[in-house]
């Protein structure tokens, strides 16, 4: 049977009318932001905050009960070893007050001891670290080791090394406290007159950072007077939580940031083994523990106690395919990324890798250069039809 041309031309019109109406109703093109997965850096960080701390540095404190005289100091004042900080007239004793400054001495002569075993411990194992270096280096030469094995060795001399200074000088301080208290003893009169005055002597070579007295007045034994230190020996302190703390290692590099300087870097020193509590802003108790990093070099216009925002460099990749973490989905399984092609978003399931501030690692799933969408909503779906826009 023939169609006739009337016909012919009535389904021929239906039929474009048909595909019309279906072009009307079709779902409109959702606007997306886009950015391309690209191959680059990547850098994964534990930002917090931190401040300075001299590295060594002694609270000089009055160690009898008395008059002190008016200090002829200012905090900034470079003080050396054996110069008299302050100058105490002590209280007459009486027969109780005597014992209890005879029980002080005892207490000053263990804690010298201690400080001196201390030190002697420090340096047997500065000897340990420098022959671990000897032999890392024979290793590395012989290219039986990775070189960061041989720089994590090269870095716990260094730490050995600023520990005995610091021992040294804890035995410094307690020397001084001890002649500091037979002087008590010694300097007071029992018969109720004022004695001799007692010298308060600086154990270390610095500077003034505080002076906690500086007029004439009567203060009890044990109150602090002067606080000596070197401000060109300064390490930065930062508390972290201790589930992050966990992923920080001895040598890893730290950037600081001020307001008014370009970035330093450090490196970690060590993690304290001790964790405290500390209450954050949002009034939540938190165990966090203090990282402690040495600069990598010469630091000028910071002093004790300045404050740094600090980026712990956990891991770092040159050549890494990435994608920003706002286009990420979560699935049951893992993650995905809706990639737009020939004007399609496409749910595409990705395995990831590390992960850093605003960007992730993708190790498979998508290709360099693949378009992906950023913060997708609920409207977008697997095959929807997308206007990219910049």
């Amino acid at each position: 049977m023939r169609l006739s041309r009337t016909r012919m031309l009535w389904i021929v019109g239906g039929g474009l009318l048909a595909a019309a109406i279906a072009w009307q109703l079709r779902p409109e093109a959702l606007d997306v932001q886009v950015a391309p997965a690209a191959i680059g850096t990547l850098r994964v960080t534990l930002e917090e905050e931190g401040v300075t701390r001299v590295r060594d540095h002694v609270e000089v404190a009055a160690p009898v009960t008395g008059r002190v005289e008016e200090s002829r100091y200012e905090v900034g004042d470079s003080v050396r070893r054996g110069d008299v900080l302050a100058r105490l007239h002590p209280a007459p004793l009486d027969p109780r007050t005597r014992t209890e400054a005879q029980a002080l001495v005892a207490q000053a002569v263990s804690r010298a001891a201690e400080a001196s075993a201390q030190l002697q411990q420090l340096r047997v194992a500065l000897a340990e670290a420098r022959r671990d270096l000897g032999r890392a280096q024979r290793l590395a030469a012989a290219g039986a080791i990775a070189e960061r094995d041989l720089e994590q060795a090269g870095d716990l001399v260094h730490v050995r090394e600023r520990e005995v200074e610091a021992g040294a000088a804890r035995v410094a301080a307690a020397r001084e406290g001890e002649r500091a208290a037979r002087a008590a003893l010694l300097g007071a009169d029992p018969r109720g007159g004022s004695g001799t005055p007692v010298a308060v002597v600086s154990p270390i070579d610095g500077l003034v950072l505080r002076l906690y007295e500086s007029h004439d007045r009567v203060v009890p034994a044990g109150t602090p007077l002067v606080e000596v230190g070197d401000p060109s020996r300064i390490e930065v302190v930062s508390d972290v939580l201790t589930r992050d703390a966990a992923r920080i290692r001895p040598g890893m590099t730290m950037e600081l940031r001020t307001a008014s300087r370009a970035p330093l870097t450090a490196h970690v020193v060590r993690v304290e083994p001790a964790a405290f509590t500390k209450r954050s802003a949002l009034g939540v108790d938190e165990q966090r523990v203090n990282v402690i990093g040495a600069f990598d070099g010469p630091v000028s216009g910071l002093g004790d106690a300045f404050e740094l925002d600090v980026s712990v460099i956990l891991w770092e990749g040159t050549r890494v395919l990435r994608v920003p973490s706002a286009a990420l989905v979560p699935l049951d399984s893992g993650w995905a990324v809706f990639a737009v092609q020939a004007g399609r978003a496409h749910l595409t399931p990705v395995t990831l890798g590390e992960r850093g501030a605003q960007e992730v690692e993708v190790k498979d799933g998508i290709a360099a250069g693949t378009s992906v969408i950023l913060r997708p909503d609920e409207r977008l779906k697997d095959g929807g039809r997308v206007r990219p826009i910049p």
